[in-house]
């Protein structure tokens, strides 16, 4: 508190000097014997532009400690690089870039979790220092968005999934290892998904990784992947029949057309020889 104290009596006596007044030299001679002088100090007259008049007295008087200066000096270098930071960070505001982050996802009846990592492919890192984190469930879609300012460029991300089923709006997430998070949600319905995205264009990876832990839901549900994909192959097989019988009922209608349309054009020529 006494610290305190003191630093602010000086910087009072500092706000009363007139960078272009009179006996500027003398004020600050004074200012200096009559507290005792730190870094903080000397990196306020600095800020304040008396820094040539405190590079004179430290040339003439050799009455400020070098060690005080190279701390004042570092400090307003450390406050000049976040300035910088901060004039890149809006520089690329305008270019931010916008990534959809990359989902796992596994299920039990009850619940479903999902993985989600910050980043703009499966193997790549996951990006560094990402924050502002926010997850709504609104109008059946589940949103998830947070943002990077990782090498100073603004990378927002954001996903928006169509929801097969209803969900519990109160959902439960956490942040795990750098860029990762995981999103545990309760099904209004207890039952296995096909799909976690009404969306058939969505295509989002299983977290197989949790088939031992959740158990044998997970088991059923491979099984459900497995009877789905033979019933698409099946379902295909059945369309190329179809489709080749209609080709082959088309082929005879096609050559009689073709005799028809031959058969007119000699008619029309003899017609008009003889």
């Amino acid at each position: 508190m006494i610290i305190f104290t003191l630093f602010t009596i000086i910087q009072s006596q500092i706000a009363q000097l007139s960078l272009y007044g009179e006996g500027i030299r003398e004020q600050l001679v004074q200012i200096i014997d009559e507290n005792q002088l730190d870094c903080q100090t000397i990196q306020l007259l600095i800020t304040r532009g008396f820094g040539q008049h405190i590079l004179d007295l430290i040339a003439d008087e050799q009455i400020i400690l070098e060690s005080h200066l190279q701390c004042a000096k570092q400090s307003i270098q450390n406050d000049l690089l976040q300035l910088q930071q901060l004039k890149n960070r809006f520089t690329n505001h305008d270019n931010h870039v916008i990534i959809k982050p990359i989902i796992l996802w596994a299920q039990s009846k009850a619940n479903i979790l999902i993985k989600v990592k910050f980043a703009h492919r499966i193997d790549a890192p996951a990006y560094i220092s990402v924050k502002n984190h926010q997850i709504q469930y609104l109008n059946h879609k589940l949103s998830i968005s947070a943002e990077s300012d990782q090498n100073n460029i603004l990378t927002q991300f954001f996903l928006e999934i169509p929801l097969l089923n209803d969900i519990d709006k109160t959902i439960d997430w956490q942040v795990e290892s750098v860029g990762t998070m995981v999103l545990n949600i309760t099904k209004l319905e207890s039952k296995l998904w096909l799909h976690l995205s009404k969306n058939k264009n969505d295509k989002f990876q299983i977290w197989w990784d949790l088939k031992e832990q959740i158990g044998q839901d997970m088991e059923d549900f491979s099984k459900l992947l497995e009877n789905q994909e033979d019933y698409l192959k099946n379902k295909k097989k059945q369309q190329k029949k179809i489709e080749s019988q209609q080709q082959q009922q088309q082929t005879p209608t096609i050559k009689q057309n073709l005799f028809f349309s031959l058969f007119l054009q000699l008619k029309q020529w003899v017609s008009k020889w003889f």
